[in-house]
């Protein structure tokens, strides 16, 4: 039986993001006193004693405002609610209760979802008077909290747990068949949210033309084909030059976290905008920290069959060339071209990433290896390889037993790691090999 969903909701700045991390026991939601910075829907997943659930973080909700942006925030937290066995609402226990509050009450009420009113913000006993007037919108009980010092969130979380259903599920770990985590990456405005959209089959990420609409790393669960996932969308990742809101800083602070958590990496590239140098610096970020790859040209049904495609193929091929063993897709959230390739492709390259060579099977390929082109040798003595052993896996990692590590060249070097790939595949997937001998520190390749 999945796992019970609870919805935080209320207007902004109200303090949802800073309960949402107290809740879930780790900073995941960006908590910064400007309205509006909660965008799309964050996921958490969480225990209260022995009860496990899963807890959304919402966009403030402010039904005075028709801004564009405000009324895809609106939507989304519709859809929040919708999916929610029960509700937390959320109300600025300093301002007392708003026409907004009001309105938002009034609709869980409509809907009959059950839900839960606390009113935040008030630090001590005294302040406690101004939860009062919440009972205006018609509850019966209101909880007065402070989510920055952890005043009063145990009572509401108790409350909560007589509103959601039991499961039998097992206690909160990291299990060894864990949901895959599939990370998209890439500059701003590249396409990453409307593709995880496309994956999914609805407007789960908020979508708008303005780039740097995603501030938090944003995580959804998905099931394909019986197996569970869980896709990342993040903010967009410009150079540090260009980086000048604190608030920016700190959503690239959180797409790094997300990268460093991930299985699969995917790179978004805006194929309208050529690839640039920023593209392959968020690609040497994913393989430095031994991710899978995959490269994924968005948009290309605006540069198919025209001038531009063929330019975009060589710069990719210039800039990318350090990567050769990552697959490139073409894609279009708009078409729906490639997505269905690109998640087939992330469910592979995982399986290759985890994938382990028995010592038998590397020595039979090191000796067809060194059969078919010979050690060099430097100075009078012939370079010897002796056996080769795969150490780890995510990524995998090979020692390549030699005389002379030190001396091998990096033209050899460079012929035993691609006879690996060939023999092995590893598509997508980067691999780490280290030359040494029984006397020495292994040496990175």
């Amino acid at each position: 039986m999945a796992l019970p969903i609870i919805a935080i909701v209320g207007r902004p700045n109200v303090g949802k993001s800073t309960l949402f991390n107290r809740i879930i026991k780790q900073r995941r939601a960006i908590t910064e006193d400007i309205p509006g910075v909660t965008r799309d829907r964050i996921y958490g997943e969480a225990h209260w004693g022995i009860r496990r659930f899963r807890i959304i973080d919402t966009g403030g909700l402010d039904s005075a405002s028709e801004e564009s942006m405000k009324k895809s925030i609106a939507s989304q937290v519709k859809v929040a609610i919708d999916e929610a066995d029960a509700v937390l609402f959320i109300g600025d226990g300093r301002d007392g209760l708003m026409p907004e509050d009001r309105n938002i009450i009034e609709y869980l009420r409509k809907i009959n979802k059950p839900f839960v009113v606390a009113a935040n913000k008030l630090d001590s006993e005294r302040a406690d008077v101004k939860s009062v007037e919440f009972f205006e919108a018609g509850v019966e009980k209101v909880f007065a909290i402070s989510a920055t010092h952890d005043r009063g969130v145990s009572e509401v979380l108790d409350e909560l747990m007589t509103l959601i259903p039991e499961t039998e599920d097992e206690p909160l770990q990291r299990r060894e068949d864990a949901p895959v985590r599939i990370t998209f990456l890439g500059r701003p405005n590249a396409g990453k949210s409307s593709i995880i959209n496309n994956i999914l089959g609805s407007s789960r990420m908020l979508v708008d033309d303005v780039a740097g609409t995603t501030i938090d790393s944003v995580e959804v669960p998905f099931v394909y084909d019986g197996n569970e996932f869980v896709l990342v969308d993040t903010a967009g990742m410009r150079r540090k030059a260009n980086i000048e809101k604190d608030l920016e800083k700190l959503a690239i602070g959180r797409a790094i976290s997300a990268l460093e958590k991930s299985d699969v990496v995917v790179i978004m590239i805006d194929s309208t905008l050529g690839v640039h140098d920023q593209d392959a610096k968020l690609v040497n970020l994913a393989v430095r920290r031994g991710k899978c790859l995959i490269v994924a040209l968005n948009k290309w049904d605006l540069v198919k069959g025209t001038e531009r495609e063929a330019a975009v193929m060589e710069e990719l091929e210039m800039k990318m060339r350090f990567v050769p063993w990552a697959p490139v897709i073409e894609t279009s959230a708009v078409t729906g071209r490639g997505v269905r390739q690109l998640f087939k492709e992330a469910v592979s390259i995982h399986k290759q990433w985890n994938t382990r060579v028995t010592t038998g099977m590397l020595n039979r390929f090191m000796e067809a290896a060194i059969a078919a082109k010979a050690p060099p040798f430097v100075g009078k003595r012939m370079l010897k390889f002796y056996y080769v052993t795969q150490v780890e896996v995510r990524p995998p990692v090979f020692i390549v037993h030699a005389n002379r590590p030190k001396d091998i060249p990096e033209s050899y070097r460079r012929y035993i790691i691609n006879r690996l790939r060939e023999e092995f595949g590893f598509r997508g997937a980067p691999i780490q090999v280290f030359f040494r001998s029984s006397h020495e520190s292994k040496e990175k390749e």
